[in-house]
């Protein structure tokens, strides 16, 4: 059986669409679990009637009673469907995408192939239909910070330059579940962003690889560059990144990269000393934290 997983937090409609185009393009998708990650916004009841509404049986709708991030939630929902289901292949992607063509079956047809790596798909502006992310990004760890691969970029020159993100977008993943029985699950203690870097840094210990396969291709709303900031984008942001460093690259490394990632802060948000200093305190947040 092949498992699609869409966390939700307070966007009901934006998740009952994506759910819809799955099941509109994707035939080899055998059923989709959605997970609400305690949203309290009524995402839950929604999901529900529409479910009871449209007699879908092949959808399930699991309420995560706590908001523990992206790798919780998903997470919850992985746990839920190797109990109740017999996953082969699963795919997460996210509630603020659609397609509009089948974008499952050249993922699955990759894994089929070789099921020790994880595959992504091209992610494309859902207003302009532009390139926003050819299947992941490039790390800088010292800095900080992760560029996303072949924004703006046409497809025919990326393909042509053969060029290979760092680390696949958790925006459109997947992978088998045998993979997932050697890798073992998300860390949560992410909370937010970096938590499928590390999940896919720490497969390569088990000769995991990453593969982008064009011929997948999803529509993202808005700009997969997160353009609000705020205290709380900063503080994680920060957080997630020198706790990835710590852990990868070691303390001493973590430590100057709070530094490098402080002060790039500080330029940013200089006119916004509250937003600079939540970044500050993120960064160093990162590096006491413990890693295994």
């Amino acid at each position: 059986m092949n498992v699609a997983l869409i966390l939700n937090y307070k966007a009901a409609t934006e998740t009952i669409s994506c759910v819809e185009s799955l099941l509109a393009h994707c035939p080899a998708v055998d059923h989709v679990v959605v997970i609400d990650n305690d949203s309290q916004d009524g995402s839950f009841a929604a999901f529900t009637q529409w479910r009871e509404d449209r007699g879908l049986q092949n959808v399930t709708v699991l309420a995560n009673p706590q908001n523990n991030g992206y790798a919780g939630g998903n997470n919850y929902g992985l746990r839920w469907a190797l109990e109740n289901l017999q996953p082969e292949y699963f795919w997460i992607v996210n509630n603020d995408t659609y397609v509009d063509s089948d974008a499952f079956a050249p993922l699955l047809q990759a894994l089929k192939q070789n099921d020790n790596q994880f595959v992504g798909s091209v992610i494309l502006s859902a207003d302009s239909g532009r390139l926003e992310c050819y299947g992941g990004g490039k790390l800088y760890p010292l800095l900080g910070k992760a560029k996303l691969l072949g924004k703006d970029q046409t497809l025919e020159a990326m393909q042509q330059t053969q060029e290979k993100p760092d680390y696949l977008m958790g925006c459109s993943l997947a992978f088998s579940a045998a993979l997932l029985a050697r890798i073992g699950m998300m860390d949560e203690a992410y909370f937010m962003y970096s938590e499928e870097v590390d999940w896919q840094y720490h497969a390569k210990k088990f000769g995991v690889s990453i593969q982008v396969v064009p011929q997948s291709r999803l529509f993202h709303y808005g700009s997969l560059s997160s353009g609000g900031r705020s205290a709380f984008y900063h503080y994680y942001r920060n957080r997630a990144a020198t706790r990835f460093n710590k852990r990868f690259y070691g303390a001493p490394f973590a430590l100057a990269s709070a530094c490098f990632l402080s002060a790039i802060t500080v330029m940013k948000e200089f006119n916004h000393p509250g937003l600079a200093w939540s970044g500050i305190k993120g960064a160093f947040k990162g590096v006491t934290m413990r890693v295994e």
